[in-house]
């Protein structure tokens, strides 16, 4: 199947019988999350940050994953991200890249390859999205979740990337007219046919997708990896960070008995933001339920019909978890949504993240360096928790 749509040629030797580093940029910290719980399951050394430092290039590290957090940005930021990443990257030792994106094509997905392009020889891209073992699966070049098309489900009511089509060809983030290099969109039914395709790769061929693509992808970088990742338990205080719209995360909160719940009226975020006296009355009320139930979940809900953009929510949210982690000696934190996870974690100032393990799919705990036991567990926002993370 690969060698239909990819041409017929053999993957590069240097990728045979050496153990080389792949560098990942994730355009969202949940992607990267995603990324780095695949990593710890074949037991490869990751590490973890959220913009390029040269100095903190890890030369004895098998994969490292850069944050970009550009799927929230507009796209001339975004491309001017990947762009200065990529002329650093290109001083480094690194062997291969595989570009991370949202499984759903959210985000400037074409944009940014372009802006890599200015450094590495991409020839084509081979963007393999979706997700078999989720329901998302594209057939006839129709982007599928479950039977239903994508711009007919939750996607549809995406605040930042709505799904208006399911046409992947004509989705958003692949139209770029005159782009220079082939992008490639095969169908995707099974996980085998992610296998397939990265069989193919070629040194001009940039891989571009989900964790199960990047997953289909390591027999060829590595090819001796081992699945050997176990769950850490959880203990002590929680404190969970709902920033997805999704259904998910509003049956998840909804249905839930196990967190104490602070719901926050979408119409009073603009007022807390510029009310301070107001604010600080919200985070001593959230304190204390800290302190009396140990497990506190907060999200923000349009539940007078009033909305407000989802930058004022991401810093509403950011600040709450910034204060909470500060004076109530948070342990755990859990956060969905990526764009909220990248906001939060720079508010309580996390300069570095170290993967621990991966719990499922897209569910990946860190330890914060230079924060004590404190760690960090983060999902998309359209993935479910397990309620056996919180026992």
């Amino acid at each position: 199947m690969g060698s239909d749509v990819l041409g017929s040629y053999s993957v590069i030797s240097r990728f045979h019988n050496l153990k080389i580093m792949i560098t990942v940029l994730a355009d969202d910290l949940t992607g990267g999350a995603e990324i780095a719980g695949v990593c710890l399951r074949y037991g490869l050394s990751v590490a973890f940050d959220f913009d390029f430092q040269i100095e903190r290039f890890p030369l004895l590290t098998d994969v490292w994953i850069i944050a970009t957090d550009t799927r929230s940005a507009l796209e001339k930021d975004a491309c001017d991200t990947v762009r200065a990443i990529a002329h650093r990257l290109k001083q480094t030792q690194t062997d291969a890249i595989f570009k991370k994106i949202d499984s759903a094509l959210r985000g400037h997905v074409v944009a940014e390859i372009e802006a890599l392009r200015e450094c590495f020889p991409i020839e084509k891209a081979l963007i393999l999205p979706a997700n078999p073992d989720t329901g998302r699966i594209i057939k006839d070049g129709v982007y599928f979740v479950g039977s239903l098309p994508l711009h007919q489900t939750a996607f549809a009511n995406d605040p930042d990337f709505p799904a208006t089509t399911s046409i992947v060809r004509e989705m958003p983030g692949l139209s770029m007219n005159n782009c220079g290099f082939e992008i490639i969109t095969p169908d995707i039914l099974s996980v085998d046919d992610y296998k397939n395709y990265a069989k193919h790769l070629h040194s001009g061929v940039l891989p571009v997708g989900g964790s199960v693509f990047f997953e289909a992808c390591l027999p060829v970088f590595f090819p001796s990896i081992n699945r050997d990742a176990k769950p850490v338990g959880n203990e002590r205080k929680f404190l969970m960070i709902c920033g997805s719209t999704h259904e998910a995360s509003i049956r998840f909160a909804r249905e839930n008995r196990i967190f104490e719940r602070l719901e926050i009226d979408s119409a009073h975020v603009e007022e807390l933001l510029d009310n301070p006296n107001m604010l600080k009355g919200l985070l001593i009320l959230a304190a204390r339920m800290v302190e009396r139930h140990n497990k506190l979940l907060v999200e923000v809900r349009n539940k007078s019909g009033i909305s407000v953009s989802s930058d004022k929510v991401k810093e509403l949210l950011a600040r709450i978890t910034a204060d909470l982690v500060k004076e109530c000696g948070i342990n755990e934190l859990f956060i969905e949504g990526g764009a909220t996870a990248r906001a939060c974690a720079r508010a309580a100032g996390f300069s570095s993240l170290v993967p621990v393990c991966e719990y499922s799919r897209g569910v990946v705990r860190f330890k914060v360096s230079g924060a004590g036991n404190l760690h960090l567990t983060v999902k998309p926002g359209s993935y479910e928790w397990s309620y056996k993370l919180f026992e």
